[in-house]
């Protein structure tokens, strides 16, 4: 389990390959000017946000040692996402929605290897 960090008051923690796909979209974001809202659970299951802009900081500290590979099905969900009005919503839906875009490509592979 890894943690972002969003200025100073914000940190979520999310899996490394949650993390780093999240965090490769909100530096898209940032490199050409465009804040992102973010949204997450916290513990008590109340809904905190944060508009993160090119003047915060950003720190993403992963839990393994390996970079994660980053699937670019799971960044343009995340980049459509985030170019939406709610903006990047870190709950576990959307970890269940990444999760099943990986089990359909794990699916569609099995299927092609039994032809």
């Amino acid at each position: 389990m890894g943690t972002l960090m969003l200025g100073r008051i914000v940190t979520i923690d999310l899996p490394d390959d949650v993390l780093a796909h999240v965090h490769a979209v909100i530096i898209a974001k940032l490199r050409v000017r465009e804040p992102v809202i973010v949204g997450w659970i916290v513990d008590g299951g109340h809904h905190d946000e944060v508009m993160v802009n090119p003047t915060m900081p950003i720190l993403a500290q992963y839990d393994e040692d390996d970079e994660p590979h980053l699937d670019r099905r799971w960044l343009n969900r995340l980049m459509m996402a985030a170019n939406g009005v709610r903006g990047l919503q870190l709950t576990p839906a959307l970890v269940d929605a990444l999760r099943a875009i990986e089990g359909e490509a794990d699916a569609a592979a099995s299927a092609a290897e039994s032809r």
